[in-house]
């Protein structure tokens, strides 16, 4: 009799392990949130799971390191979202939450198949599971934090155009209007990115050079069309505010396409959740009544 209890106790204990552990991580992760000012300020777009689990990420990190080589596509395609994202995290150290993340997927697949004791292939599959949840959830976080700042980005374009295109328009030249820009008091990343622009021009580099830089840092298709068009302008000696200004409205335009095509999409996403808990729950209502009264009337029903 003790010993069925064994499983019990042992999933028991490592739940509260696990338990006492985060507990100490989030004590420590909020701690020094308030203490380093402008430190912290610089790794907020780091996701929540690489600030949990800092110490055992740069462990499993080393681990990584043998299996996935920095030169290898995946390896770029990942630094490159990470560069988007603005996160304070190098590829490996992905990697090697994800590892992390496996292990821990795992071990909490099988708490489930020691509670209700299943067959072996259950637990296998359990275990299967929870490690795949795991070392998904760390990419999707970066991915997700990637693309919620370029989103930020992308709202905030076309403004900061028209606002660069007044600048201009008023006589000041394209650092001018950009140092008013970024010292206007607006925030985002949009105009953390403006700032580096701006402080690469004030170190000698070029503005159509710093600007292609923005666009392979923030990887972001319109504004590569806007640093294409700069230079053109640039090239042919065109106008550059009337540039700016067709290139706002064509910012507006391409937002305005995009939000078209993802409410076209609105129907079909919907359509699994429909299917899934809104069609049960109508035929419950419908027939529930309809079965209790057949039986009510005594008539054998049959399957």
């Amino acid at each position: 009799m003790q010993n069925s209890h064994l499983p019990l106790s042992i999933c028991l204990f490592l739940a509260t392990v696990f338990f006492v552990l985060g507990l100490t991580h989030l004590f420590r992760v909020w701690r020094s949130s308030g203490t380093r000012g402008k430190a912290a300020a610089d790794t907020s777009n780091k996701p929540f799971f690489f600030k949990l689990f800092a110490n055992e990420i740069s462990q499993s990190t080393r681990l990584a390191a043998l299996f996935y080589p920095d030169t290898s596509p995946a390896q770029q395609a990942l630094s490159r979202d990470l560069i988007a994202g603005a996160m304070d995290l190098s590829a490996l150290e992905v990697r090697g939450a994800q590892l992390l993340g496996a292990i821990l997927g795992g071990i909490v697949g099988l708490v489930p198949v020691f509670l209700l004791g299943p067959a072996r292939i259950y637990a296998l599959l359990a275990m299967i599971l929870g490690a795949w949840v795991g070392w998904s959830y760390p990419l999707i976080q970066v991915r997700k934090v990637a693309e919620k700042r370029k989103e930020s980005i992308s709202k905030a374009l076309p403004f900061a155009i028209d606002l660069l295109t007044v600048a201009t328009q008023a006589g000041q030249d394209f650092g001018a209007a950009l140092r008013n820009l970024v010292g206007s008091g607006f925030t985002g990343p949009l105009v953390v990115e403006f700032g580096m622009v701006l402080r690469q021009i004030e170190l000698g580099k070029n503005r159509v050079e710093a600007l292609r830089a923005m666009a392979d840092r923030i990887q972001i298709e319109e504004f590569r069309s806007f640093v294409t068009a700069i230079v053109q302008s640039t090239e042919l000696g065109s106008s550059l505010t009337q540039t700016m200004r067709i290139q706002a409205e064509e910012l507006r335009r391409a937002r305005f396409h995009r939000a078209e095509r993802r409410a076209a999409r609105a129907p079909a996403i919907m359509l699994l959740p429909t299917a899934l808990f809104i069609l049960p729950a109508v035929f419950i209502i419908i027939f529930t009544p309809i079965i209790i009264r057949v039986i009510d009337s005594g008539v054998p029903i049959s399957f």
